[in-house]
């Protein structure tokens, strides 16, 4: 992330509306769109592929970060969706950074 910022290819607090299938967010068969539409923290490209960053600042109890990935997962598999629509690339990895934790949490 790092490098990124320091070759100015990192891109912060980037808006998007996208609209997916229904028939792809779960058991229905439809193919009326639903739009998602959210904010991502921060993503670069290293290797090819796309690193997504979500900051949290949820406390975390038992100093457990399984509880986040739980909380959140659904959202960054959105927003790595969201990033491949817009970049035509795939997001390789995903993490949460938690300020509790003072970490980056992969998911």
């Amino acid at each position: 992330m790092e490098r990124a910022f320091l070759a100015g290819t990192l891109h912060r607090e980037q808006q998007f509306v996208v609209g997916i299938p229904a028939r792809e967010m779960g058991d229905w068969d439809s193919d009326e769109l639903i739009l998602i539409q959210g904010i991502v923290d921060a993503w670069f490209e290293e290797d090819g592929g796309i690193v997504l960053v979500d900051y949290k600042t949820d406390k975390v109890y038992g100093k457990n970060p399984a509880s986040l990935i739980k909380k959140y997962q659904v959202q960054l598999e959105y927003y790595a969706e969201a990033l491949k629509r817009l970049t035509g690339k795939a997001v390789k990895e995903k993490y949460i950074y938690s300020i509790d934790l003072g970490e980056a949490v992969p998911v």
